[in-house]
């Protein structure tokens, strides 16, 4: 038993690491959050709206509009998600006045 206690068998624990904080993605989560929530609070139906549709349509909107307001941007493409509809409403038809191509 007393051999199990020695220094020589010590069990080390691994040292503790971290990692500095992305401080790009952070912002960016942030800012695809706002967007995702002003535009669920727009909806007259938000629960035909996918969590999954701004998850694959943030980035792609972060990258080109990260300098606006993301809840101004929402008011103002509410309406025209282009080709990103069918990932925020996947149980819905195309709709008549959202006409794709639009990020």
């Amino acid at each position: 038993m007393y051999s199990l206690l020695t220094k020589d068998a010590a069990i080390s624990l691994p040292e503790e690491t971290t990692t500095p904080p992305n401080h790009a993605l952070k912002e960016a989560l942030a800012w695809i959050s706002k967007f995702a929530h002003a535009w669920k609070a727009i909806e007259p139906s938000p629960k035909s709206l996918s969590i999954d549709g701004f998850i694959i349509w943030g980035p792609v909107l972060y990258e080109k509009h990260k300098g606006e307001d993301p809840v101004q941007l929402a008011r103002q493409l509410f309406g025209q998600s282009g080709k990103y509809f069918k990932y925020l409403y996947p149980d819905r038809g195309r709709s008549s006045n959202d006409p794709g191509g639009l990020t």
